[in-house]
Order: structure tokens, then sequence, then C-alpha cells
């Protein structure tokens, strides 16, 4: 009976486990930082590669894919400040509020702190296959799937902008949801410590501490 026991719960908790999120974004660069606090990549630098990545579309189409940029609601949108594989964007081409910005589904994308404020949408379209292996890129996290990334080299000059991914499963009733999310990215200029940096931090100060005392 224990044997029994034991194995239903490893049969309904693996996919708990090795779960790949729908879509999730990544900063290919070794100057990354995750941030566990808002589950985002951030880096400091001006260019770097972002990666959408989507998981097991082959077995469920993911409708209107989109990238999102956003940036901070104290900044206004400047002509060429943001570069998407070499395409400038225009100050004409944000939206104030919430995404998505079309649709019945229009301002009403999942809770983040970052809205409403100045964004960008850029359609990446429907995703119904998955040649590659994905993985979840949260550090510590051992999940794979199929799926695929699309590859976006950025470059800007806003000192925060931040990146969304969004998109649709169309549902038994024909209703469009939200795809599951997770794992943002953002450029920021203020750049998050290592948390082994972060630890020597600490021990750095532990130790002058206790050499004050004893002094």
């Amino acid at each position: 009976m224990y044997k029994i026991l034991l194995a239903f719960l490893i049969i309904i908790m693996a996919p708990a486990v090795f779960a790949v999120p729908a879509i999730q974004l990544y900063i290919n660069s070794p100057e990354a930082v995750y941030n566990t606090a808002t589950d985002t990549w951030v880096v400091n630098a001006s260019d770097f590669e972002l990666w959408v990545i989507t998981s097991n579309a082959d077995s469920k189409p993911l409708y209107d894919l989109t990238l999102v940029a956003a940036i901070a609601d104290t900044d206004t949108p400047v002509d060429g400040a943001l570069s998407i594989d070499g395409s400038s964007v225009m100050a004409s081409e944000y939206t104030y509020g919430t995404p998505p910005s079309w649709g019945e589904n229009a301002g009403s994308y999942p809770p983040h702190d970052i809205y409403p404020t100045m964004y960008h949408e850029m359609t990446i379209g429907l995703v119904n296959t998955a040649p590659d292996i994905v993985y979840d890129m949260e550090p510590g996290t051992t999940g794979s799937a199929m799926g695929m990334i699309f590859k976006y080299q950025i470059s800007t000059s806003y000192s925060m902008i931040h990146f969304d991914s969004y998109g649709f499963f169309r549902e038994s009733d024909g209703k469009f949801t939200f795809a599951p999310n997770s794992h943002d990215a953002e450029r920021s200029g203020n750049s998050i410590p290592e948390p082994a940096t972060m630890i020597l931090m600490g021990l750095g100060l532990a130790g002058t501490s206790l050499f004050g005392r004893k002094k």
C-alpha cells in the first residue's frame, strides 16, 4: 500500500516539478542576473540578446504571441531609443496603459507593477510547432520540453525598459485566454548583485565588524 501511494504521489507531482512555462523570457548574456523577487532576468547592458521561449506548442497552438517593451512611467518615448533586430521603434508606436492594446482582451494583461505606462507591442504570431528542446530558464530548475525559441537583438538608450510576452490559448468554448507565462526580462541601470557576491559582501562586512571589535 505504501509503495502504491508513493508511486501515485510521484506521478501527480512530476508535472509540477518538471513543467516548463508556456511562455518565458530570457536574456542571453553572462552579465544577466535572475531576480527571484520579481522572476525577472535583469541586465544593465544597453545591447543584449533577448529570447522569447515557448513550450508544448505542438500540443496546443499559441495564438498571437506578442513581445511587449514597457518604459518607466517617468520616461517619455523617444524615436530610436529602442531598437529590435536593427529596427528602430518610433515614439508614435507606443501606447499608454496596459497591454494588449487591441481586441476583447485589451488592457487585461495579468497584473504587473510597471503598468499602466507607455509600452510598445511587437507581434510574433501563431506558434503551432515545437522543433526544439527548451528548458525552464529559472536558475536551479531542471524542467525541459519541446518548444521554440525566438531570438531578438536589443539595443536601447532607455535606462530602464521592461519586457513581457503574452499569447492566447483557444479553449473548448472558442474563447481565448492568456497562456500562463513566467520569467520577464529587463534592462536596468541598477544591476542586481549575484547571490555569491552578496554572500561575499556579507562575510566581508562581518569580518570588518569582528576586526573592529578585537581592535
